[in-house]
């Protein structure tokens, strides 16, 4: 079991700050020991927002849709491309796999921010 400030058993923890006056475009890596995560490109996984005084998902980003997933030797990479203009405040984020067997497992939660800026577009 993992004690983190959110309560959460993910084995890591994600957050930051995106804004919604722009595509989200980021990638971001995750390794396992030093190594890619098994079954990673063959996965399914998801990325869900909810209001963080909601259990309710805001949005949810899947791989082969909002997210391309890639192995190399040394890690994972993870490529982020979606609208996210409607999102505005805090939001619970929880990063899961099904590997191709059927388990679930969850990679990261934490916070992550989204903050209305007018890029002027």
């Amino acid at each position: 079991m993992r004690a983190t400030p959110l309560q959460s058993g993910a084995k890591g923890l994600v957050s930051g700050t995106v804004t919604s006056g722009a595509t989200w475009i980021e990638s971001f890596e995750i390794d396992e020991n030093g190594a890619e995560i098994t079954d990673a490109d063959t996965s399914t996984w998801k990325f869900v927002f909810k209001h963080c005084d909601s259990g309710n998902p805001v949005l949810t980003l899947t791989s082969g849709s909002e997210i391309t997933v890639t192995q190399n030797t040394t890690s994972t990479i993870f490529a982020i491309h979606v609208d996210v203009s409607n999102m505005c405040g805090d939001y619970r984020a929880d990063l899961a796999q099904q590997t191709p067997g059927g388990d679930v497992v969850h990679w990261a939660s934490g916070t992550v921010t989204f903050i209305q800026e007018n890029l002027g577009f």
